[in-house]
């Protein structure tokens, strides 16, 4: 899954956010399905590790809301976000 566009299209209609930002989202995006490690490349205290973990919250809830809209079932809500991540692809392209 290209879990940079699943951001993408997660954040349709929004202003645009920070790379930082859509790094911590993507990470969070990427622990929550594949579950991978998180880790900040930023030093704490910094505009930037700050929107890093914004980010990350953000990906945090936009699981969240996938497994509530799916009745709490992991597969279901990770197959939503695999179809919004192709669909952003295929409009990429």
């Amino acid at each position: 899954m290209d879990f940079n566009q699943l951001s993408i299209a997660l954040l349709r209609g929004e202003q645009k956010h920070s790379e930082p930002f859509m790094q911590g989202m993507t990470a969070v995006l990427r622990n929550r399905i594949d579950q991978t490690l998180v880790t900040s490349p930023y030093q704490a205290g910094t505009v930037e590790a700050d929107a890093f973990e914004h980010g990350r919250l953000r990906g945090h809830n936009e699981f969240r809301n996938a497994l509530i809209e799916a009745d709490n079932n992991r597969f279901q809500a990770i197959l939503r976000l695999q179809q919004l991540a192709e669909s952003r692809t295929q409009e990429a392209a």
